[in-house]
C-alpha cells in the first residue's frame, strides 16, 4: 500500500522487554478519559470483532455486512458515502495513539488488532492484539515522538484509505478528510479533559503538518465559546456526502455550508 507523501518510515523500537505489560499500563492510565471507544488487550466478549486485515476487504464479510449496515441505517446512500461512513468511524480508533501521546508520552504502534462497531454502527471497541511503543526520554526526544504518533496513525488508517478509494472511487483527500476530521476530534477531547483546549489544537495542527497530504486534508479548527460553555469545532476539507441520504441534513462540520449557518 502508498505511503502518505513526507512521512519518514519511523518504526516502534523492540527493545521493551514487556510490551504487552506496557499496553495493559497505558490502558489503565487512559481509562479516566472519555475517548468514546473502549479500548482492552484481552476480551472474551462473543460480540463480533472486524479484524485489522478484514478490514481491507469491502466486498467480504464482514466489512460488507458492516457497509450494509451503514445503508440499512441511511447512513450510505452510495459507495463514496459508505467509504467516508467507514473512515470516519475508523478515524475515531485513534484514540488510543492520541490520547497515549498526550496523557503518558509514548505512542503505540499497533502490530495486530480488532474493532467492534455496536448496533448504531458506530465504533465502540479497539481490541489491542499485540502492540509496540515508544517513549519520550527512553527512546526519543519531543519532536521525534510526533513524528511518531502521525507515523502509527498512519500506519492504521492507510490501508483503509487504499482499500476504500480503490471500492468506492471516493478521492483518497476526502477519505483524508474523515480520517483527521476523527483525530481531530480525540485531540480536542482528551486535551480538553487534561485542561486545555488549546494544547488540542495546537498538537492537532503540527501533527497534521507533518505530511502534505494529511495537511491538505485536515479540519480547520476553532473553539466556539457561549457563557461558561467552550467547545472545539471543526470545518472539515470535504463533505461526508449524509445529505445525500433522505430526510438527512448537513453536519455542523460541512464544508457546504456558508460559516454563519455552520456557526449557528
Amino acid at each position: 500500500m502508498p505511503q502518505s507523501a513526507a512521512i519518514t518510515a519511523l518504526r516502534a523500537p523492540e527493545r521493551h522487554a514487556d510490551p504487552h505489560a506496557v499496553l495493559t499500563q497505558t490502558i489503565a492510565a487512559l481509562k479516566p478519559f472519555q475517548m468514546y471507544v473502549d479500548i482492552c488487550s484481552e476480551t472474551d466478549s462473543a460480540e463480533s470483532w472486524i479484524g485489522r486485515d478484514e478490514l481491507y476487504m469491502p466486498d467480504s464479510a464482514p466489512l460488507s455486512d458492516l457497509i450494509a449496515r451503514f445503508t440499512a441505517k441511511g447512513f450510505a446512500p452510495n459507495k463514496r458515502a459508505a467509504s467516508a461512513s467507514l473512515l470516519l468511524r475508523i478515524g475515531w480508533a485513534g484514540g488510543l495513539q492520541i490520547a497515549s501521546y498526550l496523557v503518558c508520552r509514548r505512542v503505540p504502534y499497533l502490530r495486530d488488532y480488532a474493532l467492534r462497531f455496536g448496533a448504531h454502527t458506530g465504533l465502540n471497541g479497539l481490541f489491542v492484539k499485540e502492540a509496540r511503543f515508544v517513549e519520550q526520554g527512553l527512546d526519543t526526544d519531543a519532536s521525534a515522538l510526533r513524528e511518531h504518533l502521525l507515523q502509527s496513525l498512519v500506519d492504521v488508517a492507510e490501508p483503509i484509505v487504499a482499500a476504500q478509494h480503490a471500492w468506492s472511487h471516493f478521492s483518497r483527500h476526502a477519505l483524508w478528510a474523515m480520517v483527521t476530521s476523527s483525530w481531530a476530534g480525540q485531540f480536542a477531547a482528551v486535551a480538553r479533559q487534561m485542561g486545555s483546549s488549546e494544547l488540542g489544537i495546537r498538537e492537532a495542527r503540527e501533527t497534521f503538518a507533518l505530511s502534505p497530504e494529511i495537511a491538505r486534508a485536515a479540519p480547520e479548527l476553532y473553539d466556539v465559546r457561549f457563557e461558561d460553555l467552550a467547545c472545539t469545532c471543526q470545518k472539515r476539507s470535504a463533505c461526508c456526502l449524509y445529505f445525500k441520504s433522505p430526510g438527512r441534513n448537513f453536519c455542523a462540520s460541512c464544508p457546504i455550508l456558508p460559516k454563519e449557518e455552520r456557526l449557528e
